[in-house]
């Protein structure tokens, strides 16, 4: 064993791994809070086969690097003879060891260039997450003369990749999410909180006290007792109305709207869709039937926005009256998230769909979607974010179809669809009961139905190619945030 200067170790030239801001940041904690953890790997002539990240943030601090010689029949072990195995600090080391990789991307171009799809596929490399233009089709172990294109690429340009399946669930969608919410959106404003939902998403603090009212009366306790207990025991409740993500809503403003276009949305009621679309300077406007939801919209917008920004326009009406309102005006983009029948109940207002019977509610929301198709411009997307909703004897009205029919009736192409993956919360905790006393899937995601108007041969003519690389919505430091 013998000690090294950091002088003579050298990066690997060819590294597979991009270590962006974030990754080396958190390696750099990861030494700072916990120690280094694994050994780096180098070569003969002291060159690194593996640890790139984690060498370049320990030279940052100072820290000497000891070497170990092997020539790979043995397996060498680091012992940190500071930690035990209930060691807060060993415990923090075992986190960061796994997350920080996960941080790190592959460079994708550079794989492509060393190795042929043979090679890729004895180490069962995903094809699927390089992408096939990588190679030939013919997977010949030659790279296309082209750039390849790598995710990394695809983020930037979409800041999301434009994929069928969105995950919300993954650390970009996350981050993306919480610069948003940062801005001081709060759609929840102006929301009943005894909405449906708030009944079966709750933290597990709160199916704590239903088990422990349990033991105490030996039956099962309402949610209207298990409320009680807890506003007399100041235990706090997690408002369960369903809030608008604002990242799938950046993403279908910039992804099916022209620039500055204008944006038709019959069901608005929390401010996201509204606030979300001033910050991309397109003119948003929302219609609900509650004049409390339009104030804490207007109210909320007032705080985020500045005076430079377009304020969304709000008015406090009925959907079915979309014909008649903003007269003489047509719009770029449809894009809205209905009543999901009755599972989320919004008011008592007759004139509510979510009051209605399905069969009522289905009529008039066909009735909806004809009048709002009829105000978009030619060559215009319309999408709609739906999910099915059981009926009373538990099964699907069929609503994601319904909507889809009322759209071709409209004279729209159905024209992608896509299944947005939602957080699991606490359906992990309620779908051992509900699978195993009905064999119903604990459902975790959304459609978002995408339509166009117009002829689909055509819309390169009049959708613009997208790059976000230069982006300057929010600055690395509030997506870090």
């Amino acid at each position: 064993m013998n000690k090294l200067d950091e002088n003579e170790l050298r990066l690997d030239p060819k590294n597979y791994r991009i270590h962006g801001e974030k990754n080396r940041r958190l390696i750099k904690k990861s030494l700072e809070d916990c120690g280094a953890g694994r050994s780096i790997l180098i070569d003969d002539e002291n060159c690194i086969i593996a640890g790139n990240g984690v060498y370049e943030q320990a030279k940052e601090l100072g820290l000497p690097v000891r070497v170990i010689e092997s020539d790979g029949t043995e397996l060498i072990a680091i012992k940190r003879t500071d930690l035990t195995t209930e060691d807060s600090r060993r415990k923090a080391l075992a986190l960061a060891d796994n997350h920080t990789t996960d941080t790190s991307v592959f460079d994708f171009d550079m794989i492509a260039e060393d190795f042929s799809p043979e090679e890729l596929c004895a180490w069962d490399f995903d094809f699927d997450t390089i992408g096939s233009n990588f190679f030939d089709d013919t997977l010949s172990p030659t790279p296309r003369s082209q750039p390849a294109v790598k995710v990394g690429n695809l983020k930037e340009r979409f800041i999301i990749p434009p994929f069928s399946i969105l995950d919300t669930k993954l650390g970009a969608w996350q981050e993306r999410k919480r610069a948003w919410l940062s801005l001081g959106i709060k759609s929840e404003v102006g929301r009943d909180m005894e909405l449906t939902y708030n009944r079966s998403s709750q933290p597990p603090r709160i199916y704590a006290v239903r088990n422990q009212l349990r033991e105490q009366t030996g039956s099962d306790p309402s949610w209207d007792e298990i409320f009680e207990y807890c506003q007399s025991h100041g235990i706090p409740l997690m408002d369960g109305t369903s809030i608008f993500d604002p990242v799938l809503c950046e993403l279908v403003y910039r992804w099916f709207n022209v620039p500055g276009g204008s944006i038709l949305d019959p069901f608005a009621g929390g401010s996201v869709r509204g606030i979300v679309a001033a910050k991309l300077g397109m003119a948003y406007h929302g219609i609900d039937l509650r004049q409390e939801q339009i104030d804490a919209n207007y109210q909320n917008a007032s705080t985020v926005l500045n005076a430079k920004e377009i304020t969304p326009n709000w008015v406090c009406n009925d959907s079915r009256n979309v014909d008649t309102l903003f007269p003489g005006k047509k719009f770029n983009l449809l894009f809205s998230c209905p009543p999901y029948a009755d599972l989320e109940v919004y008011s008592d207002d007759p004139r509510d769909l979510s009051t209605m019977k399905y069969p009522e509610f289905v009529a008039i929301y066909r009735d909806i979607i004809r009048k709002c198709c009829d105000r978009l411009e030619e060559n215009s997307f319309a999408v709609f974010v739906v999910a099915e909703v059981r009926d009373k004897k538990g099964g699907y009205y069929g609503f994601v179809q319904d909507t889809i029919q009322a759209f071709i009736d409209s004279g729209l192409t159905y024209y992608n669809e896509i299944v947005l993956a939602n957080q699991i919360c606490s359906l992990a905790m309620r779908v051992t009961k509900q699978f195993n006393n009905s064999r119903k899937i604990g459902k975790c995601h959304q459609n978002v139905l995408v339509f166009y108007k117009g002829n689909p041969e055509k819309t390169k003519e009049h959708f613009p190619e997208l790059d976000y690389s230069d982006d300057e919505l929010f600055t690395g430091e509030e997506i870090e945030k």
